[in-house]
């Protein structure tokens, strides 16, 4: 009876271990952040292909629209004003011109071809520019949208998440979402995938 007890013991531990094992895999990638203060940053390239829709694109006013959105949907999701977004950067940036730099012109442009990996550490000219943005709000992790790229019917967004005082590479990756009108909100919903449960 004892040895069926602890067999009957160590199976429900071993569930309970896979079950805690698969929630964890389950949870966003970039859900301990949620409770921090990070500061997102402007888009900061693009890159078009010769697609017709990728081809008539009004970059700024698609910068614009991208970095609205992504601002909108994680407010909608819960973080309200703990996360710094990218019109708050720019703001904070034009309030302090002596401080700090170009919002729009981080220094990202090596990050362009392969992504980084975690524990890398970041390119001098991108530390040197991102950490006067992030010290101004009181924040040390920055998400950095790095490159938003025409891929065909879709686009593709390479986000980069930074730890400003280490100077080192937390996150990266890359999310594809279709082309077209709806398509800032459509991304602004797979970054927010990244932080919070839809």
């Amino acid at each position: 009876m004892t040895i069926v007890a602890a067999a009957l013991g160590l199976l429900g531990g071993a569930r309970g271990a896979l079950a805690q094992e698969a929630a964890m895999v389950a949870s966003p990638p970039l859900a301990t952040f949620a409770a921090m203060r990070v500061a997102i940053v402007p888009v900061q390239l693009w890159r078009a292909d010769t697609t017709a829709w990728g081809k008539g694109v009004e970059w700024a006013s698609m910068r614009l629209a991208v970095d609205a959105a992504i601002g909108a949907e994680l407010q909608a999701r819960g973080l309200g004003k703990r996360w710094a977004y990218a019109e708050d950067i720019v703001r904070s940036a034009k309030r302090n011109p002596t401080y700090a730099t170009d919002p729009y012109a981080l220094g990202v442009s090596r990050w362009r071809g392969a992504p980084p990996k975690p524990d890398d550490q970041v390119p001098q000219v991108f530390a040197d520019n991102i950490r006067p943005l992030t010290a101004l709000g009181d924040t040390r992790y920055a998400l950095i949208p790095v490159e938003l790229r025409a891929d065909g019917d879709r686009v593709v967004l390479r986000l980069v998440l930074a730890d400003t005082r280490a100077r080192r590479v937390v996150w990266a990756g890359d999310l594809a979402s279709p082309s077209g009108a709806a398509m800032p909100d459509s991304l602004a919903v797979r970054v927010a995938n990244l932080v919070l449960e839809p």
